[in-house]
């Protein structure tokens, strides 16, 4: 007999539902597994990246899904220039006559410390035109120093002193600004040669959503469909930052998925790409969200979400030893699929996958993608997670 929902998971399961009602009132079609998919990666972590062909809803997701919360006021668009070489196009700087002055994200954290009951988002447009690693690199630290007191989430100074200088500190009223658990980042990228590739060091600190499909419907419903009422940070803040938040009798919620995690890992470090505990901890906190949702999202769904989101980005080059990656992980997924050790072509696995009794492959997006990127190996002698 399934457990009765608790009131925070019924009201998480309820919001859920009326925020995708909502988007799909404004035109905007998304599986109600993508828009759940969404929500425990911000819950995760409040740095998400969006993937996309042009015209894909990436920045439609965000600001229709703050504007669903009742918060889209709350919602900020920073497009990124191919200029930007370090963080003073986000935060800020001081001029000639030492004044500081602010840019688009510093003027959102600080609208965000302002009102910290309630959901800010500051959508970085077209991410990676510029090197990710370099304007974002002191945002990508203090968002590592996170911690939890108190049930509230603070970081190291993202601005101290010595940014600010004294004016600029007189006039922000802050002797060191961080990071508010109430500021949620995400970043559009499309994926062509006027782009840069993302580093590891981004794509270990953030959920990367790829959006491919688009529908092309009329609006499914005729009236207009109010914005929630009531909700706070509360809904979308994170429940833990550290493997040690996590109390030891949930821990047995993820233990299979974590044995998954360990055995894929061994496969990773074959190939020199081994994850290391940030992943791990992301990974999990991801699955122990997903359990307030748990009728929304099965637990083999989350693993495929994951593996896709956190996993299969990393992945990409020439190597034989790239290609024995990709056929080791389908193993690890299929365990029981087949006895052979040999090297299986793509062709191979989409004829061993119509032999399975079950439906549908257990992974569908991550077996589409594997499947897509040993082809490609196959057709070019090179692969990588983007299309």
């Amino acid at each position: 007999m399934a457990a009765t929902p608790t009131v925070s998971e019924q009201f998480t399961r309820t919001t859920l539902a009326h925020i995708h009602e909502y988007i799909s009132g404004q035109g905007f079609f998304y599986a109600k597994q993508d828009i759940a998919n969404f929500f425990l990666a911000l819950k995760t972590k409040p740095f998400v990246i969006l993937s996309g062909i042009s015209g894909s809803g990436k920045t439609q997701l965000v600001r229709q899904f703050a504007a669903a919360l009742g918060y889209a006021d709350h919602c900020t668009l920073i497009p990124v220039g191919a200029d930007w070489t370090d963080s003073t196009d986000l935060l800020g700087y001081q001029d000639l006559q030492g004044n500081f002055r602010t840019r688009p994200l510093l003027d959102t954290i600080l609208a965000a410390y302002a009102q910290p009951e309630a959901p800010f988002f500051a959508i970085l447009d077209e991410m990676n035109l510029a090197r990710v690693e370099y304007f974002m690199g002191d945002l990508l630290s203090v968002m590592e120093t996170r911690c939890l007191t108190d049930q509230r989430i603070h970081t190291d100074a993202l601005l101290g002193p010595s940014h600010l200088g004294e004016q600029g500190q007189a006039e922000l009223g802050h002797s060191s600004i961080g990071l508010p658990d109430n500021l949620y980042l995400i970043g559009t990228i499309n994926v062509d040669e006027s782009t840069h590739p993302l580093s590891r060091k981004v794509l270990d600190r953030a959920n990367v959503i790829e959006m491919s499909q688009v529908r092309l419907d009329w609006p499914s419903h005729e009236e207009e469909i109010p914005p929630a009422q009531g909700i706070t940070n509360a809904f979308l803040r994170a429940s833990y930052v550290h493997l040690k938040d996590v109390p030891l009798t949930y821990r047995k919620r993820v233990d299979h998925a974590l044995l998954l995690l360990q055995k894929i890992n061994a496969r990773l470090q074959e190939a020199d790409l081994a994850i290391g505990y940030r992943v791990r901890d992301e990974f999990i906190f991801y699955l122990l969200a997903r359990h307030e949702i748990r009728e929304l999202i099965s637990t083999e769904e989350a693993l495929d979400f994951q593996l896709m989101q956190k996993i299969l980005p990393r992945i990409q080059g020439s190597t034989r030893r790239i290609r024995l990656l990709l056929d080791h992980i389908l193993k690890e997924l299929y365990p029981t699929a087949l006895s052979s050790g040999d090297l299986l072509a793509a062709e191979e696995w989409e004829e061993l996958f119509r032999s399975i009794p079950s439906p549908a492959p257990t992974f569908p997006k991550s077996v589409t993608k594997l499947l897509m990127m040993i082809r490609r190996y196959e057709e070019d002698g090179y692969t990588s997670f983007w299309l």
